[in-house]
């Protein structure tokens, strides 16, 4: 029995031996061959302002000790500092608790995966995985394992090129170009007569006199005139041939009575005045009709509707007004011609309101103001033109609105945010003021806000779609940015998408369209080495350095072209 127990004692001393000795050395020495670590991406990607660690690591057959345990810390090092990442735990087959089993008799795969906010600096990060050894009932006797260095380095910022180009609504200044101001005044004539008679009762009538002297005070003003109309109708009651010379009469009539006032008014000009005999008005006495309070009226409609010739129609209309004598009140409004004057209103020239934007902006109203800020490509006027609109007009949300727009022309978000407040509260649920609310929200990086106050505006009836695909590109949702930018096509960010999207096709169709900038060739670049097109790249590249230098510093140090790196093209461009 004491023999057995020896025995087991010995076998039991030299496997502690052989971990805490020999066993922990041989793992630390068989460390850089046996256990491997294979990175998903390298370089790394930053997307929607994170970085996914997505490592996958390999422990060869017969390397872990049963009665062993390792921890792994991977370790992101930028900017002089380190940013350590949570521990992996390791077990051998005989350790129990926590951490990933790791069998002695065939490969073990584990992985490292967290996801980090994205900081400054990090696009020259490097991914290093620190380690310490131990045996697991000696957790506080431990050997360090060697620094696997450069498991993953740097990180692609691409989605980050994203261009500030949202939609940005400006409110409509509301200034017509040409304004025609329409004057209309009627002359009453008597049953079956044509002459004038202004004592007609009908033109007794204190409507009818307002409207005659509107018109009359109308035409001393000396506008220039647009157009002269009589129009004259007969009431339905007579024979159809007749009533269409009657209102025939009634037009020359009434044409008499205005050639002679335009005359006295506009002594130098000859003007046309055009006449239409309507005939009879049988529409106007059925509307009467059927707006009246006449206790039969359906019957009588009915009774007159049924009559298959105008005659027989007509007729009955007639014989209708002796039995009602309302039928008679609404024949005679019916005898009547209408004069109509259109006339454009004086307006300031574009190059007066111009000026008084400028010199004298109190002499413009705020429509003619709103306008005058159209008339110039200068931001810096158009500016100072809203600053005016919104001193003098302060209770129009308007003023405020296009002033925020043109703050953030400038880039100037802090003092958009004020004048839409203003707005706001001016005009609370405004589509446009909406619009640029999301977009003030979205340049602070308040994206949820910024949606909210996109998918408003929209309700409102402001397509906000592609704002909304710029945020989609921020939270690294490359489809749904794709989607959103639907029918819209050759802009920057709309190739980018499709890039990060994967779609290589439909990115190089829209960059090839849109706008040439420093900025648009820089991504075409990009695209050019993703596609693995050398000229694409580097004739791209260069014109992105011709328009802006500060892009050969950049390309010098962007893993987009870590391929090219070492190619003599490449660095002939970038040295």
């Amino acid at each position: 029995m004491k023999k057995i127990n020896l025995k087991i004692m010995a076998v039991i001393m030299i496997t502690a031996v052989a971990l805490s000795g020999c066993g922990l050395k041989k793992m630390v020495r068989n460390y850089d061959e046996m256990v491997k670590y294979s990175p998903k991406v390298n370089p790394l990607e930053a997307h929607g302002g994170e970085i996914a660690i997505d490592v996958s690591g390999r422990v060869s057959e017969k390397y872990f000790h049963k009665s062993a345990k390792i921890e792994l810390t991977p370790v992101l090092k930028y900017n002089g500092m380190e940013k350590e990442l949570a521990v992996i735990h390791l077990r051998g087959e005989k350790v129990e608790g926590e951490g990933q089993l790791i069998n002695q008799g065939a490969p073990t795969n584990f992985p490292l995966s967290e996801v980090v906010a994205f900081e400054a600096g990090m696009e020259n990060m490097e991914l290093v995985i620190r380690g310490s050894l131990y045996k697991a009932s000696k957790p506080d006797k431990r050997t360090e394992l060697p620094e696997r260095k450069a498991v993953a380095f740097g990180t692609i910022t691409t989605p980050s090129l994203l261009e500030k180009d949202e939609d940005l609504a400006l409110v409509p200044h509301g200034y017509e170009l040409e304004t025609v101001i329409t004057k209309k005044a009627n002359i009453y004539f008597a049953y079956m007569k044509h002459n004038l008679d202004w004592k007609l009762g009908l033109n007794q009538s204190a409507d009818a006199k307002k409207m005659i002297e509107e018109l009359n005070t109308f035409l001393k003003q000396g506008w220039k005139l647009k157009s002269v109309d009589v129009n004259a109708w007969a009431s339905p009651e007579g024979e159809v041939a007749y009533n269409e010379k009657l209102s025939s009469d009634r037009t020359k009539t009434a044409e008499k009575y205005i050639a002679d006032i335009l005359k006295k008014e506009y002594k130098n000009e000859k003007i046309e005045v055009k006449m239409a005999a309507k005939g009879e008005d049988f529409d106007g006495f059925m509307a009467l009709l059927n707006a009246s309070d006449i206790k039969d009226k359906q019957a009588i409609a009915n009774v007159i509707n049924s009559q298959l010739s105008p005659a027989e129609r007509e007729r009955k209309i007639k014989d209708m007004t002796i039995i009602f004598a309302e039928i008679e009140k609404m024949l005679a409004p019916l005898r009547k011609a209408e004069i109509v004057i259109a006339a454009f209103e004086p307006k300031k020239t574009k190059e007066q309101i111009a000026e008084l934007s400028t010199t004298d902006p109190a002499k413009l109203d705020v429509k003619e103001l709103l306008y005058a800020a159209t008339l110039t490509e200068d931001i810096n006027t158009k500016l100072a033109i809203y600053k005016s609109a919104t001193e003098l007009y302060a209770n129009n949300y308007r003023c405020f609105n296009n002033l925020a727009w043109a703050y953030l022309k400038k880039g100037d978000v802090k003092n958009a945010a004020l004048a839409l407040e203003k707005a706001n509260q001016l005009e609370p649920e405004n589509g446009q003021v909406l619009n640029n609310l999301g977009v003030v929200a979205a340049w602070n990086g308040d994206y949820d806000n910024a949606k909210s106050y996109y998918e408003a505006a929209q309700g409102k009836g402001v397509r906000a779609n592609y704002n909304i695909g710029h945020l989609m590109i921020k939270k690294g949702d490359y489809a749904a940015a794709v989607s959103s930018y639907a029918g819209r096509t050759c802009t920057f960010n709309v190739a980018l998408a499709h890039m990060l999207n994967q779609n290589l096709t439909a990115a190089t169709t829209n960059i090839e369209c849109a706008p040439k900038t420093a900025k648009t060739h820089y991504l075409a670049a990009i695209i050019g080495a993703r596609r693995d097109l050398t000229n694409m790249l580097y004739d791209n590249l260069k014109k992105a350095i011709e328009l802006d230098p500060k892009f050969k510093e950049k390309a010098a140090k962007d893993l987009e072209f870590f391929k090219f790196f070492n190619q003599a093209e490449f660095q002939d461009i970038v040295k």
